[in-house]
C-alpha cells in the first residue's frame, strides 16, 4: 500500500500548489513550480500518481489528492473545475445547461457538461460527466466572465443573459424550450432585459429573437416598447419554437413561430 510521503521536488510542487489554493494543474505548471524540464516532471508525476498522491484527469492534467483525505488515493475536484483545467488555456466558457446550473436556474440535475469553444472538439467523458463542446463562431463568442467556485478555483461561464440567449438559440443543450422558459421565469428578478435583447440581436439569428419575444410575452415580461422593438424587422417566415420537437402545433403569426410547445404548456411548467 502506498504511503503519502513526498520527495523534495514533489513536496515543492505540493507546497506551491497549496499556496495558490490550486488542486487541478497541468504538466507545464508542474514543471515550472518544481524547476525541472517537462520530461523530468513527467517522471515525477507518474510516480506521484502510482503512489496515490495525484489523480490523472487526462494526458498532462492532474488533480491533487488532499492529505486530509487520509489513505484515499483517488480524488476529483468539482467537475466544472476539471473541465476548465483541461482546456489548457484555450478560449472557452461553460454554457447552456451548465451555465444555467451555475446561475441557479435549473430544476433538475444534469450529468452533461456544455462548453462553448471557437474550434471543434469531440465529446468526451471527464470527471464523471459527458462533456459536449459547442462550436461557436468568433463573432458570437462574447458575454462570459470568470467565476470563483470556491478555494480560488475559477472557471469561465456565460453571464446570466448570455446563458439564456444560448438557450433560445440551441434549446436542446438546455433540456428543451420548456426548460429555457423555466430558467427565464426563475431568474426574472435578476435579468437585465435590455442586455438580454441586445445579446439576442448580436447573435444575428431571427429564430433566437422570435423565441425570446414569444417567451417574454407569454411570461408577462418586458413592456410593449421592448416587445415591439424585438418584433421590428423580423422577416416573413416560420420556425419551430423548439427545434427538437416535430413541426406541429398552432402557427403564431406575430412572432413567426410554429408552437410545438404552447403558451399553456409553458405557463403550466413555470407554475409547478
Amino acid at each position: 500500500m502506498s504511503t503519502k510521503t513526498l520527495g523534495p521536488k514533489t513536496a515543492l510542487l505540493f507546497t506551491k500548489l497549496n499556496d495558490r489554493d490550486q488542486r487541478v494543474f497541468d504538466l507545464p505548471t508542474a514543471a515550472e513550480l518544481m524547476g525541472v524540464d517537462r520530461s523530468h516532471a513527467v517522471d515525477i508525476l507518474h510516480l506521484a500518481a502510482k503512489r496515490g498522491l495525484i489523480t490523472p484527469i487526462q494526458r498532462g492534467v492532474y488533480n491533487l489528492v488532499p492529505f486530509e483525505l487520509g489513505s484515499t488515493s483517488f480524488h476529483l475536484e468539482n467537475r466544472y473545475v476539471i473541465v476548465a483545467a483541461s482546456m489548457l488555456g484555450k478560449p472557452y466558457y461553460l454554457s447552456h445547461s451548465s451555465a444555467l446550473d451555475l446561475h441557479g436556474l435549473i430544476t433538475q440535475p444534469s450529468f452533461e457538461i456544455y462548453v462553448s469553444i471557437t474550434n471543434r472538439l469531440a465529446t468526451r467523458n471527464q470527471g464523471g460527466a459527458r462533456v459536449h463542446f459547442v462550436n461557436t463562431q468568433k463573432p458570437h463568442f462574447f458575454g462570459y466572465a470568470p467565476r470563483d467556485l470556491g478555494n480560488n478555483q475559477k472557471v469561465f461561464v456565460s453571464d446570466l443573459e448570455r446563458s439564456l440567449v444560448d438557450g433560445f438559440t440551441r434549446a436542446k443543450y438546455c433540456g428543451g424550450m420548456v426548460e429555457v422558459a423555466k430558467a427565464v421565469f426563475i431568474g426574472k428578478s435578476r435579468i437585465n432585459l435590455e442586455k438580454l435583447v441586445a445579446y439576442a440581436r448580436r447573435m444575428n439569428t431571427d429564430a433566437t429573437i422570435r423565441r425570446l419575444g414569444f417567451v417574454l410575452e407569454t411570461l408577462g415580461l418586458g413592456d410593449k416598447t421592448l416587445l415591439a422593438n424585438l418584433q421590428t424587422g423580423l422577416p416573413v417566415g416560420v420556425v419551430k419554437l423548439d427545434q427538437e420537437l416535430p413541426l406541429e402545433g398552432a402557427r403564431n403569426s406575430k412572432w413567426g413561430l410554429r408552437l410545438n410547445v404552447s403558451a399553456e404548456e409553458i405557463m403550466k411548467a413555470v407554475s409547478n
